[in-house]
This record gives structure tokens, C-alpha cells and sequence, in this order.
């Protein structure tokens, strides 16, 4: 199959009206303004760490931006949506969890999932459920390891 300049065209002109990638795009945007107030809340601001941030959220948007334009090219539409869909639910966690961080209410049913989803993950990840807050369990050191 050879790609036409117009097809690609196409593409990224049906982009800006895609419904998920406006969402995706609105979700990182919030994402980055709640991390920067929980940054601020916890005095735990870095530029360097900003940078990073910023950085890889600029990267996955331009990375779900390719997919969106190439895969649809190919015939794998459905892909490409469920990768959009994919990141937009992964930025509303960490908007949930920068929202918990903060000390603001959420709603029970979206605590109680992600407490849930925080349960299945690695073990040495434990949330606070009174703050929402991800913290490392402490390791526990044998005598055998010293």
C-alpha cells in the first residue's frame, strides 16, 4: 500500500475533530495543572522534575498523535482509538490521585476504584486511602540480607 500525501493530510486534519484526542489533550493539560498545585501544596517543586514532566506528557501526546494518524491509514481505526481511550483513563487516574493529594473531596465510587485499581498493582506500591496518596511500602530488611 503507498500512503498519498493527501490521505495523510486527511488524517491530521480529522484529528483536531476526533473526540478523544480533544479529551486526551484536555486531560494532560489538567494533569500538569494538578501535579504543579500538589507540587506547590507539598513544597516539593523542581524544575528539572517540571522539565521531565513536561517533557513526557509532550511526548505521549505526539506518540498517540502518529498512531492517530497512521494507523486509521492501514485500516487499524479501532487501535488507534483504543490507545487514545487508554492514555485519556490513565490521565484521569493521575488527575484523581493529584485531586486526592490536594486534600479535596472525591466522589466515593471514584475512590473506592481506584483503591481497587492501586490493589492490583505491584506490591510495593501502597494508597493511602484517607488521601489518595501512593507510597512505597517499606522494605523490611532480614538478617539474612545484611
Amino acid at each position: 500500500m503507498i500512503l498519498e500525501l493527501n490521505d495523510i493530510t486527511h488524517q491530521i486534519h480529522s484529528i483536531y475533530t476526533n473526540g478523544f484526542m480533544q479529551t486526551l489533550i484536555s486531560c494532560v493539560f489538567f494533569d500538569i495543572f494538578t501535579e504543579m498545585l500538589k507540587s506547590f501544596k507539598q513544597k516539593e517543586t523542581s524544575s528539572s522534575v517540571s522539565l521531565f514532566g513536561i517533557a513526557k506528557h509532550s511526548l505521549v501526546v505526539l506518540l498517540i498523535f502518529v498512531l492517530n494518524v497512521y494507523l486509521p491509514l492501514f485500516g487499524f481505526q479501532v487501535y488507534a482509538q483504543g490507545f487514545t481511550l487508554w492514555m485519556v483513563v490513565t490521565y484521569l487516574i493521575s488527575i484523581a490521585e493529584n485531586w486526592g493529594a490536594l486534600g479535596l473531596p472525591l466522589p466515593d465510587a471514584v475512590e473506592k476504584t481506584l483503591i481497587k485499581l492501586k490493589e492490583h498493582t505491584e506490591d510495593k506500591i501502597h494508597i493511602d486511602a484517607d488521601v489518595m496518596k501512593v507510597e512505597e511500602k517499606e522494605k523490611v530488611i532480614t538478617k539474612e540480607e545484611e
